[in-house]
């Protein structure tokens, strides 16, 4: 499943007076069909970008999650999610999305924000009514546009500062 989208202005860092309306093209998909492209955007941002180490990278989880890329015109993919399954963590009608990251250069046009809002729309097929999420911190901003509430206090995972966001669906 693909659709073209318009990388607006999200209000990500650095988007600021940005008029970025080249086109990207959006694909959703299992991880047999969107996995070299999600490990290629997500090797850049967590593991050299963010120096997360590879082994806590890869998990489990990506086999069996709906993953989402973009694309640039080009067909390079410069930004990933992903939305993990229903059993991940028994939370009945609670969606957890996680892994999200856009390449550096693709930064405050629109990827970002693409991304999360076609996960959001494919997670009521899955019976989820809810979206938690673990944010980085310096990210938060970026989710509270899209609806996210912080929860608790801030925490580590990977040595990153993350803060508990949620979510209700429409």
């Amino acid at each position: 499943m693909s659709s073209s989208l318009n990388r607006a202005n999200d209000g990500a860092p650095g988007a600021a007076g940005s008029a970025a309306s080249s086109s990207a093209n959006l694909a959703l998909g299992a991880w047999s069909e969107l996995g070299a492209a999600a490990r290629q955007v997500r090797t850049a941002v967590f593991v050299i970008e963010q120096n997360i180490p590879a082994a806590e990278e890869w998990d489990q989880w990506d086999a069996k999650s709906l993953h989402a890329v973009a694309r640039d015109a080009a067909g390079s993919a410069i930004g990933t999610g992903r939305l993990l399954p229903p059993a991940f963590d028994g939370q009945a009608g609670t969606g957890h999305i996680g892994r999200m990251a856009v390449l550096r250069q693709a930064r405050g046009a629109g990827v970002g924000g693409a991304l999360l809002r076609a996960l959001m729309r494919a997670a009521p097929a899955y019976g989820f009514a809810q979206i938690v999420l673990h944010a980085q911190s310096q990210a938060a901003n970026f989710y509270a546009r899209h609806g996210f509430v912080a929860e608790g206090a801030e925490f580590f995972e990977v040595g990153i500062p993350h803060v508990l966001m949620r979510a209700p669906l429409q």
